[in-house]
């Protein structure tokens, strides 16, 4: 199914960062625990260590989601694999996620080849490139050309996309990686930015969930570029999105999502 064709009754829910409402951010336990839950749409976050190994952290720095100090671009991957990335998340009382203390102090940062090798065939992989390194997308090409890798078929996938906020970032993705459907994130959809995203080769273009309008997502879907949303906050963002039009949206709690849009 081309990516321009999503059915008006089709809306996918992506478990943003993982299953991150009841597990650590961007951690194996996140990612494992929306598989467990029927999301294999998932997004993560994409930068460089200092000796150049891409790893799957949101934040320029270490210090919210790991035991570690400091920029993620400023550390070793020896220091990065060392740090715990789950003793600081207490996961809700009516989760699903483990319960009790220190419950996630297994977890680790994950290198993108370690994802990619952990979990191919099995997702849909929405990789947004979270860094403004110049050597990242080339970086991260290899590593999916490498491990196998490709554009999915339909909205369930398995394969992979990339999106970024960074415009020359998503250009140097592009051109690295033709192949691959490119998305552009941003805060809300303009005329200009869909033609900026036409020029860079994207194939999305993907809003916040709480200032999309049905009249935007028309003007992306006039200029061939497909909509899916982000940073959805509660159940008026949520809804807000799907009665939009968009094809679906990144959510932290994709099972309470789900029961949302079903009742």
């Amino acid at each position: 199914m081309s990516p321009h064709t999503t059915p008006d009754n089709e809306f996918t829910l992506i478990a943003h960062r993982g299953f991150s409402s009841d597990a650590p951010e961007n951690t194996y336990d996140a990612f494992d625990l929306a598989i467990e839950h029927g999301f294999n749409n998932i997004e993560t976050d994409v930068q460089l260590t200092a000796d150049g190994v891409p790893v799957l952290i949101h934040d320029d720095a270490l210090d919210r989601t790991t035991s570690g100090k400091g920029p993620v671009a400023a550390a070793s991957i020896a220091y990065v694999k060392s740090l715990d990335a789950g003793v600081w998340f207490e996961a809700p009382a009516d989760g699903v996620g483990r319960h009790g203390p220190a419950s996630y102090g297994d977890s680790f940062v994950p290198t993108l080849e370690e994802f990619l090798d952990r979990y191919r065939g099995r997702v849909n992989l929405h990789l947004e490139l979270k860094s403004r390194e110049q050597e990242l997308s080339a970086k991260v090409a290899k590593l999916v050309d490498e491990h196998g890798w490709h554009k999915p078929d339909s909205p369930a996938g398995p394969g992979v996309s990339i999106s970024s906020f960074d415009a020359s970032q998503l250009w140097r993705s592009k051109n690295t990686m033709p192949h691959l459907d490119h998305g552009f994130l941003l805060r809300r959809i303009t005329a200009l930015d869909c033609e900026l995203a036409i020029s860079i080769g994207c194939s999305g273009i993907y809003p916040n969930a709480a200032d999309v309008t049905l009249e935007d997502v028309q003007v992306a879907k006039l200029n061939r570029l497909l909509v899916r949303t982000w940073g959805v906050r509660g159940e008026a963002d949520l809804r807000r999105a799907k009665s939009s039009g968009a094809a679906g949206t990144t959510v932290d709690w994709p099972l309470r999502a789900r029961k949302l849009l079903a009742g």
